[in-house]
């Protein structure tokens, strides 16, 4: 759910950059009670046997949950954005579709976006009404269509809980043509307003926040550290030309935009020049073909799609992090997050994730679209689908028959309380056990040792953590109040045996 930035001043860290380079001059990090992932190492001063392991979301067995079977459809429905909405009680879905014959001129809008509600978030209802327009079709679950030219590719709903204009609490990032004054109607990414999430209009006079064609999942993410404005995008500038008259093998013939690039905004219309923040490297696929990142404990995520751009066009969904947003930090192996379906599967072919997760209690609920078929080869098949993931579970930090120990870097804690997010695998007749020290970092000179745990605090005094919890509280000798360490700068050491650890938070009780 969006939240203005005025609200978002308490949520200011000293956190700005990977790691802060007064980090390295002495100062410990102030992460406040903000969840700490552990995916990458950002949090993490040192481990020793332990490795990063995926945890792939599990794909609901109803699946696809949302299918085309209205006319106005067209060919695919795509691009999900999910949010919950109080306001109307439900889950509100806007998504996209696309008809074949309607882009190359057969009568309605070649693209379009559409609407459905659900009270659990699996099963969805097209209410229809009298909101868009819809050539042949007086009621429909149609919202928008666009405005000068009827085609637009909306895929962002925000909304605004402190809006001050009521016609503007909720913004759609679309892609749409307005008026160029020397080009004509010009495609670029733009934003329209709704005071209900269904009728849609344009300011006026209309302006683009990209003046180009950017065919990708075009989206929005507030950086409350910095109080600023991302918009990820279509780079402009990049390694060819972009010539189209250029026959395949020329140097410069490969035209295609997929990267990941990054605008920057403090007031939402003044934006900078896109700038490239990923691509894909040696041990990559050619090519991103959209991604989607949101905050999350403090850190950005990016859900990017993967393509074999060369050959066949499919996808799968990998990960990467970031703590400014600009910097990101792909996992070694490039293992999928959330993969294709196996061959003869709806989704076979391509996955692509439209939106941020919607929590709901202490799960995920991660929509995305599919096809069976790669992007190169024709479909007119297509799905709107979920997959369920417990919260904080996108990767864990895992020991095996052998100990494994992680340190985390230094900070100040500011919690009564330890809460863990922590899984066991099945491994009967294995002993399985996790422990948690608080220590401090010993002086330099003398024979101080490398260890030097609170009193209360060491591995001997921990009780033994056992079992798969999202919101585990530590303990040492049955208590669970830090409150005399509350304000002093602390390590947390953690000993894992056949255990997994995918995050730790500092709680006010």
């Amino acid at each position: 759910m969006f939240t203005h930035p005025e609200t978002l001043s308490q949520l200011k860290r000293e956190i700005k950059m990977p790691v802060p380079k007064n980090y390295f001059e002495g100062h410990p990090l102030k992460i406040g009670n903000e969840t700490q992932l552990l995916i990458d190492d950002f949090i993490i001063e040192d481990r020793w046997a332990l490795n990063r392991v995926i945890h792939n979301p599990t794909k609901h067995p109803l699946n696809p949950i949302l299918v085309k079977d209205k006319p106005w459809e067209g060919d695919i429905v795509t691009a999900a954005h999910v949010l919950w909405d109080d306001d109307f009680d439900c889950y509100r879905m806007w998504y996209k579709c696309f008809s074949e014959a309607n882009y190359w001129g057969a009568g309605g809008p070649p693209y379009h976006l559409s609407y459905a509600e659900s009270k659990d978030g699996i099963n969805w209802e097209k209410p229809m009404m009298e909101v868009s327009d819809y050539p042949g079709y007086p009621k429909s679950n149609v919202v928008y269509t666009g405005t000068y030219r009827k085609r637009t590719q909306g895929v962002q709903v925000i909304k605004n809980e402190n809006a001050k204009d009521p016609g503007r609490r909720y913004m759609l990032v679309h892609v749409e043509a307005i008026p160029h004054t020397e080009l004509g109607l010009q495609s670029g990414v733009n934003v329209a307003y709704s005071p209900d999430g269904l009728r849609w209009t344009l300011p006026e006079p209309p302006e683009h926040i990209l003046d180009y064609h950017s065919d990708c999942y075009n989206h929005v993410v507030y950086d409350p550290v910095e109080e600023l404005w991302l918009l990820y995008c279509r780079p402009i500038e990049m390694f060819s030309s972009g010539r189209r008259d250029l026959r395949e093998g020329q140097a410069g013939a490969r035209h295609m935009r997929r990267r990941v690039s990054v605008m920057t905004s403090k007031d939402f219309v003044n934006w900078s020049y896109p700038r490239t923040c990923m691509y894909p490297d040696e041990i990559d696929t050619p090519d991103y073909d959209s991604c989607t990142v949101f905050r999350y404990g403090g850190r950005f995520i990016m859900l990017y799609a993967a393509m074999e751009g060369d050959v066949t066009g499919s996808n799968e969904i990998r990960i990467a992090t970031s703590s400014d947003g600009f910097n990101w930090e792909r996992l070694p192996a490039r293992e999928p997050y959330l993969p294709r379906g196996r061959e003869g599967d709806w989704d076979a072919g391509q996955v692509l994730i439209g939106g941020p997760p919607v929590i709901q209690g202490d799960e995920m609920l991660i929509y995305y679209n599919g096809t069976p078929n790669p992007q190169y080869e024709t479909t007119t098949q297509s799905g709107i689908a979920v997959a369920i993931a417990k919260v904080d579970r996108f990767v864990e930090q895992r020991a095996y028959d052998r100990p494994g120990y992680l340190l985390t870097r230094e900070f100040i804690l500011e919690g009564n309380r330890l809460k863990v997010n922590t899984v066991m695998p099945g491994k009967p007749y294995h002993e399985q056990l996790m422990r948690v020290e608080i220590a401090r970092h010993p002086p330099l000179g003398g024979q101080h040792g490398f260890s030097q745990p609170y009193p209360g605090f060491s591995f001997e005094d921990s009780d033994v953590l056992k079992g798969s919890r999202t919101d585990m509280i530590v303990t040492w000798g049955g208590k669970s109040d830090l409150s005399d360490l509350i304000g002093k700068p602390v390590y947390l050491r953690f000993e894992l045996r056949n255990m997994g650890l995918f995050s730790f938070q500092t709680i006010k009780v």
